[in-house]
C-alpha cells in the first residue's frame, strides 16, 4: 500500500505490453488448435475474449491499480465524458467520410504491396462464410463495429494517449495511432488503420472526449459490415461502394492518380471542416460558457450582492473577469488549448523506453509475418 505510483508511461507501456502478448497467443491459438466448435462460434467467442477482456477491462482495471486510483477516476483520465447531439452527429459524418478516406488509401496502399508479392491470406474475419441472414448481420455489427469501436479505443484513445501524453501530444497521437496500426497485425490493414488513427486521435484531442473516437470508429466499421451485405441482400445504398470503387479506378495511370488526389482532397477539406465544427461544440463552447459564468458573477458582484461581496472566492472570479475583458478569439484560441501545453513532460527512464520499443517490435513482427507467409 506504501509503494509509489508508478509513472504514466511505464504503466501504460506494461499494460500495452501485455495485452498485445495476450492478444497474438489467442490468435495463434484459434489457428493452431482444433476445437470440437465451428469456425464462426470460435471466431465470435476470441473476439469476445480479446475485445472486452483484452481491450477493455484490462486497461482499466490494471490502469485503476497501477495508478492507485477508482476506476471512476480512470474512466474520467481516458476521456469518458458528456457529449452533446450536435457533435454526436458531427462524428457520424466524420466517420462516414472517414470510411470513404480508408478505401482511398487501401487501394493505393494495396497496389503498392501487392506489386511487391503479397497476396491477401484467407479471411478470418468473424461472421460466417455466405451466411447473409439478419441474425449474421446483427452479430458482425456487435463483434465487428460495436465491440471494436469501444473496446479498441479505450485501449488505443484511453490507455495509449493518456500514458504518452508525458512524451508531448504530437508524439502521443503518432505512437498511438501507429500501434493502432499495427494492432491489427495486418500489412493490408496497417496503413489505412493508422491514418484513421491519426484521424481519430486528432478527435479525442479537439474534443476532449473519447466519444468521438468509438462513433467514428463504430461508423467505419459498421458502413463496412452494411455494405458488404447490402450488395448481397439488395439493401439501400448497396451500389454505394462499387460506385466509389469504380470512380476511382482507371486503366490510365495518370487519370488513376489525378482522380484519386482530388477525390483525397475533397475528402481531406470536408474532414477539416466537421473537424471545425466539433472544436466549437466541444472545447470553445465549454470556454465561452466558463467565461459566461464569470460574467454573471461579474456583474452581481457589480450590483452589490453580499453573497458575492462576503466570498473571496467569488471576488477573485470578478477580479480575473476584469482582467478578460481585453480577450480577443487569438487569446481565447490560447485558452481553448492551455491544457495540452500544461501536460507533465518528464525524461523516460531506459526500462519505460525499453518498453515501449517492445511494443513496436513484437506488433511489427508479426505483422511483417503476414506480409512475408501471410501467418497470424
Amino acid at each position: 500500500m506504501g509503494k509509489k505510483q508508478h509513472s504514466l508511461l511505464f504503466t501504460t507501456g506494461i499494460i500495452y505490453f501485455v495485452i498485445l502478448l495476450l492478444f497474438v497467443g489467442v490468435r495463434i491459438i484459434v489457428q493452431v488448435v482444433d476445437f470440437p466448435i465451428s469456425a464462426e462460434i470460435l471466431d465470435y467467442i476470441a473476439s469476445g475474449i480479446i475485445q472486452i477482456g483484452f481491450m477493455f477491462l484490462l486497461p482499466i482495471v490494471a490502469f485503476s491499480l497501477m495508478q492507485k486510483q477508482k476506476v471512476k477516476k480512470t474512466f474520467t483520465d481516458f476521456g469518458y465524458a458528456k457529449i452533446n447531439l450536435k457533435s454526436i452527429l458531427v462524428c457520424i459524418l466524420i466517420g462516414f467520410f472517414c470510411y470513404f478516406l480508408n478505401i482511398l488509401i487501401s487501394s493505393f496502399f494495396g497496389t503498392i504491396i501487392r506489386l511487391c508479392g503479397y497476396e491477401n491470406p484467407p479471411s478470418s474475419a468473424t461472421g460466417s462464410v455466405g451466411d447473409y441472414s439478419v441474425l449474421a448481420f446483427i452479430l458482425n455489427v456487435i463483434t465487428v463495429a460495436i465491440l471494436p469501436a469501444v473496446c479498441e479505443e479505450t485501449t488505443h484513445r484511453g490507455l495509449l494517449l493518456k500514458g504518452f501524453s508525458t512524451l508531448g501530444i504530437k508524439k502521443a497521437i503518432i505512437f498511438s495511432s501507429l500501434l493502432f496500426g499495427l494492432m491489427h497485425l495486418n500489412i493490408n490493414q496497417f496503413f489505412y488503420a493508422t491514418v484513421l488513427g491519426f484521424i481519430i486521435a486528432l478527435t479525442v484531442i479537439i474534443s476532449k472526449n473519447i466519444f468521438p473516437a468509438i462513433i467514428i470508429h463504430f461508423m467505419n466499421n459498421f458502413l463496412s459490415v452494411y455494405f458488404d451485405f447490402a450488395r448481397h441482400n439488395n439493401w439501400f445504398g448497396k451500389g454505394l461502394y462499387e460506385f466509389f470503387t469504380t470512380f476511382l479506378y482507371s486503366e490510365n495511370f495518370i487519370s488513376f492518380f489525378i482522380t484519386n488526389c482530388l477525390v483525397l482532397v475533397v475528402l481531406l477539406f470536408t474532414i477539416v471542416f466537421l473537424f471545425t465544427i466539433l472544436l466549437k461544440e466541444t472545447r470553445i463552447k465549454k470556454v465561452n460558457n466558463m467565461l459566461t459564468d464569470i460574467a454573471q458573477i461579474n456583474k452581481e458582484f457589480n450590483e452589490g450582492d453580499p453573497v458575492y461581496q462576503n466570498d473571496p472566492n467569488l471576488a477573485n472570479l470578478h477580479n480575473l473577469n476584469n482582467l478578460m475583458k481585453q480577450y480577443n478569439i487569438k487569446s481565447l484560441n490560447s485558452m481553448v488549448f492551455t491544457d495540452l501545453e500544461m501536460k507533465e513532460r518528464r525524461k523516460s527512464t531506459l526500462f519505460e523506453i525499453l518498453l515501449l520499443v517492445s511494443c513496436f517490435v513484437v506488433s511489427g513482427l508479426v505483422t511483417a509475418f503476414t506480409f512475408i507467409w501471410g501467418i497470424i
